[in-house]
């Protein structure tokens, strides 16, 4: 029985050449002569890094904690920006003890709750609320070993997760627990 595998079908997006690796990024920047993909990965790095507490070099990782791994997504918005989204190889890790429900608001329950809005004459307002899932401490104990997205001075340290990541499998329940116990 043959396995299908994810395969990035489309390169391009816009009209825009979206990189399938870091190093891929680069090239791209480069032959491009710009550097659009390095500051997207720079800024996500740099959002993201509330998340991990690095490890000096020779520190041992608390007993425990599990070695996962993780990767970078590329993306093209609409507005033409590089967009670059750290996650959580999720799919390789061991299912969590318990359930990591999180529900998932439904189309109609937003068309709904619109009508409402307009029908009783209340403003409705929109955010975007980013990284939502680093507000929310993480649960299970992870840790990676830090690849050239997180700088050259990083590479090869091991770093502990603190916060929920997207990708990771417990993430949605974190962020819901979180965020009920913030209401």
């Amino acid at each position: 029985m043959q396995i299908k595998s994810r395969v990035r079908r489309t390169s391009h997006k816009y009209r825009i050449e979206v990189p399938t690796s870091i190093a891929h990024a680069y090239q791209i920047d480069a032959k491009n002569g710009d550097n659009f993909w390095h500051k997207a990965i720079e800024k996500e790095m740099h959002n993201i890094g509330i998340a991990f507490e690095i490890l000096e070099p020779g520190t041992n990782v608390p007993v425990g904690w599990t070695p996962v791994t993780g990767h970078i997504i590329f993306d093209v918005k609409m507005d033409f920006t590089c967009k670059a989204r750290w996650v959580l190889d999720g799919r390789k890790t061991a299912d969590p003890d318990c359930s990591t429900y999180a529900g998932v608001v439904t189309r109609e329950s937003v068309y709904i709750s619109l009508t409402y809005a307009v029908l009783n004459g209340v403003d409705v307002f929109a955010a975007d609320i980013r990284n939502a899932y680093l507000q929310a401490p993480l649960l299970q104990k992870d840790y990676i070993t830090c690849g050239p997205e997180f700088g050259l001075e990083h590479v090869g340290k091991k770093a502990l997760i603190q916060q929920a990541l997207y990708g990771g499998k417990s993430a949605g329940r974190d962020f819901r627990n979180q965020l009920r116990s913030c209401m």
